[in-house]
């Protein structure tokens, strides 16, 4: 009998190593001198928000399971819309609906599987920069504990979850963010377009 027992725990063993790990959820995620790119072209459209910028440079926050941070140092052009139940909080936050303006930056968190499907990197080139190495790491130093972490890890936001900080010129920071739920905000003054929980009508 205790043969037998030993034996049957040799087997449970065999079979809980051969199951497949839990997936990992939290990633170092790293800004260096090789990510660091010259662009010409580059633009975004998601549920209610795009963006372009006709040339610069860009960093790319890596981690082991892919890119899920893009910052543009590059100037540019965006475009944000809301559902029609949100316009008249919009119109009251920003002054106008939609808001179209310039951006002078703009931090980015992706899921590492819709940055491939997105954005075309075939066409950029390495530029290892000195300058906007130190200037794109400062922005991730300031606003990653803002966006899908754990600490000073990275968890990746889920697909089609895309968030968006930008500068600009005229309006300060505004952030916002498309996923499951809409999030819309204006820093200076601090306002709100969406109440908590406020469902993207684009993913129900």
């Amino acid at each position: 009998m205790r043969v037998l027992f030993v034996g049957l725990a040799l087997a449970l063993a065999v079979v809980v190593a051969q199951e497949t790990p839990q997936e990992k959820k939290f990633f170092e995620v790293k800004i260096t001198k090789d990510e660091i790119y010259s662009y010409n072209g580059i633009k975004f459209a998601g549920d209610y928000t795009s963006w372009e910028s006709p040339s610069g440079q860009l960093a790319l926050g890596r981690t082991e399971g892919g890119v899920t941070i893009l910052v543009i140092l590059g100037a540019g052009t965006f475009k944000i819309e809301a559902p029609e139940a949100a316009q008249e909080k919009f119109k009251e936050v920003f002054g106008t609906y939609p808001l179209k303006t310039k951006f002078n930056t703009l931090y980015m968190r992706i899921n590492p599987k819709e940055f491939e499907e997105i954005f075309d990197h075939s066409k950029w080139e390495k530029s290892n920069d000195e300058a906007a190495f130190t200037k794109s790491k400062a922005l991730v130093d300031e606003k990653f504990l803002g966006s899908y972490h754990a600490g000073p890890l990275a968890i990746f936001p889920p697909y089609k979850t895309r968030f968006m900080d930008f500068d600009t010129p005229d309006l300060g920071q505004i952030v916002n963010e498309e996923g499951y739920w809409l999030i819309l905000r204006r820093f200076a003054p601090y306002k709100s377009v969406y109440p908590p929980k406020f469902v993207n009508p684009k993913q129900k």
